[in-house]
């Protein structure tokens, strides 16, 4: 079995176009569909479903996707072996958050990229649980997501840190530097809170509901860094993580809210599959993570 064949094979279904993933691979799209040919022969089977421009893993496809993975991670492995980091290649598919994205690992991604240079990092965006489903399926090599304490779990915690989720509000808003203030009261301004599947959303909604408290934000957004700049505008209170807003708190663009009937601390968190070999790659990434935390605790 050619690992060429392999390598266009993962191409194809992570694009689920041949002419893309060709033109990635810098082959014609009849090489490409030439090298999977081959590979149903060798297998006995389609491998892939093809309907017009669209392109799914058969039954036998989706067993064959761990094995071909596998089968290239391995091969890295081999050519990385007594290299120093600087000379390692290959590449690190990170699951991430978007604020953990955002605030840490963008922060951290020269620091990593100065010692793997020759590492090319694909990172995907998604919701905790879609990353942590993503890593079993072995789409992803490592995690990094903030959620509640999830040690115990199926896959491998490398990681952990504890981030306290903050109401924040402009230095101007009627209800900055209260003491004693009720959630019913903070409920009750105008929210900017970010799409409902997130983590600490959710658990907003729940001490509400626990409360009989509506829960009517003004404004959903998905992305933090825009919530930060709506309420540095004065349009509205947010619930986010301490790390989105740690600046603009220590500048004074932004007043932490001190309410008595709410408390929260997530966590943030690195995991790999349990059965996974732990690459140099993904070693890297554990330490700049954890040298961030270092750094600002």
């Amino acid at each position: 079995m050619e690992l060429r064949n392999v390598i266009s094979f993962l191409r194809v279904v992570e694009l689920e176009n041949f002419t893309k993933a060709a033109q990635e691979l810098g082959y014609a799209q009849s090489t490409v569909t030439f090298q999977i040919q081959q590979l149903e022969r060798e297998l006995g089977a389609p491998l892939l479903d093809r309907v017009g421009k669209t392109v799914s893993l058969t039954p036998l496809g989706e067993q064959f996707l761990g094995y071909a993975t596998q089968l290239v991670q391995l091969n890295e492995q081999i050519q990385n072996l007594g290299r120093p980091a600087s000379q390692i290649r290959g590449t690190l598919r990170v699951g991430i958050l978007e604020s953990l994205f955002t605030w840490i690992f963008a922060r951290q991604f020269p620091a990593y990229h100065e010692r793997f240079p020759l590492v090319q990092v694909e990172t995907k965006i998604a919701s905790g649980e879609e990353l942590l489903e993503m890593l079993r399926r072995n789409e992803l090599d490592i995690v990094f997501l903030l959620d509640w304490d999830l040690a115990g779990h199926r896959c491998t915690q490398a990681l952990t840190h504890p981030e306290p989720i903050v109401f924040v509000c402009r230095p101007d808003h009627p209800l900055a530097g209260r003491r004693g203030l009720a959630l019913s009261e903070v409920l009750a301004q105008p929210l900017i809170l970010t799409e409902r599947k997130s983590v600490y959303r959710r658990a907003l909604a729940e001490v509400a509901a626990q409360q009989g408290l509506p829960l009517r934000p003004t404004l959903e957004v998905n992305h933090t860094n825009i919530i930060v700049e709506l309420v540095q505008r004065g349009l509205g209170i947010s619930l986010l993580p301490a790390y989105t807003v740690r600046r603009q708190l220590a500048a004074g663009e932004l007043c932490q809210l001190e309410v008595s009937d709410f408390s929260l601390t997530l966590w943030s968190q690195i995991f790999y599959h349990r059965n996974k070999w732990v690459t140099p790659q993904m070693t890297g990434f554990i330490q700049v993570i954890q040298e961030f935390f270092q750094e600002t605790t």
